[in-house]
């Protein structure tokens, strides 16, 4: 049997369904009034935050967290199922039209890696594309749209509901995925949760903006398919497992041998004839020995999303967990409402995790010295 993330974590078929994105809760709180974030996000309480003159949330603090998402909100076609126009600017079109002749798939899957790291991935690794981890019905936005204007449009009622609802299905042929990792800034990370940290994930995702879309027109520029996502069309932790790059923590996580839970996943899914690579299955069985005996992430929780049981179970807590996987299941709902709260994302699990590699935390000032 060939090894996988289907194989290697207790799945209930009875009960597992292919996710719904509109249900996951970056999304849920744009239309579901159960929710008391909903149509809440960070704006709801930054002007406070500078304010109260606290270290960590100065204006110069928000100012760096919204600059290093520029990439990421500015440049939408990262995110793009097809090439933005036919044009190959200076180079030319005609001989992109054909497909390059791969001789040796081995060879040129690592010709592959060295391109997704020569344009800035810190960890690649590639995995055969299994339908359980696509979305069932996910967010289309529309072409050259950011995410946050789509958001925007949802949540202020300029769209039907039904556009969080397009179901996903890859092209014919489209069997490989093409796994990254971006690695984000330790000292940022271990102000957590101070804006540095959230920082660190904006410049993430950008980075992953980058990454995705240089990535994929290298792959047209071959005659291949390319399908550029950061959190989009598929689940990233299953098919990062898939791909070698760590296991799953009791923060709901990956972690990864060389960051730890520091780093944001991005995947490009195509028709290239790659190399997969396996699940790393020594580090696999490492985490889930060391998750049961450690707390670290569940105590540095504030709204304590993070369970405490020694044992994973098959009880999500709410309909953004995806049921029917025996694992440790957060309380998304609770993190996302400490989120609003914090007025950014919160990284206190991830600093707290001893993969994490953090030697020393750091102070917001300190961060700025």
């Amino acid at each position: 049997m060939e090894e996988n993330t289907e194989n290697l974590y207790e799945i209930n078929e009875s009960v597992y369904q292919r996710f719904e994105e509109k249900d996951h809760i970056l999304y849920r709180w744009t239309w579901d009034k159960s929710l008391s974030t909903y149509r809440k996000m960070f704006e709801e309480n930054i002007a406070n935050h500078i304010n109260s003159k606290k270290d960590g949330y100065s204006r110069i603090d928000f100012a760096l967290v919204a600059a290093g998402w520029t990439v990421y909100e500015k440049f939408p076609f990262a995110f793009a199922w097809e090439r933005e126009k036919p044009e190959g600017g200076d180079y030319g079109v005609n001989w992109m039209q054909s497909k390059y002749k791969i001789e040796n798939p081995k060879t040129f899957t690592q010709r592959v890696k060295k391109v997704a790291k020569f344009f800035g991935a810190s960890l690649v690794g590639i995995a055969k594309v299994n339908e359980k981890w696509i979305y069932k019905t996910g967010f289309i936005r529309p072409p050259l749209t950011s995410e946050s204007d789509s958001k925007k449009d949802i949540r202020e009622g300029n769209v039907q509901n039904s556009i969080l609802e397009s179901p996903i299905n890859l092209p014919e042929g489209v069997n490989k995925v093409i796994v990254m990792g971006i690695e984000m800034d330790e000292i940022a990370v271990s102000t957590s949760p101070a804006q540095p940290a959230s920082a660190a994930t904006g410049i993430a995702y950008s980075k992953m903006a980058f990454v995705i879309s240089c990535l994929g027109e290298f792959i047209r520029n071959l005659g291949y398919r390319a399908i550029q996502c950061g959190n989009d069309t598929a689940l990233s932790i299953p098919l990062a497992i898939d791909a070698g790059f760590g296991a799953l923590g009791r923060h709901g996580l990956l972690i990864t041998p060389e960051y730890g839970p520091r780093v944001r996943i991005c995947k490009v899914f195509t028709d290239l004839p790659l190399t997969s690579d396996g699940p790393n299955l020594n580090f696999i069985k490492k985490v889930d020995k060391f998750c049961k005996h450690c707390y670290k992430c569940a105590e540095a929780c504030e709204p304590k999303a993070i369970i405490k049981d020694k044992e994973p179970n098959f009880e999500p807590p709410t309909i953004s967990n995806n049921s029917g996987v025996k694992k440790y299941y957060v309380n998304v709902e609770k993190c996302f409402e400490f989120w609003v709260e914090n007025s950014g994302d919160c990284g206190n699990c991830i600093s707290a995790c001893p993969f994490s590699g953090i030697k020393k935390f750091h102070t917001p000032l300190e961060f700025w010295e």
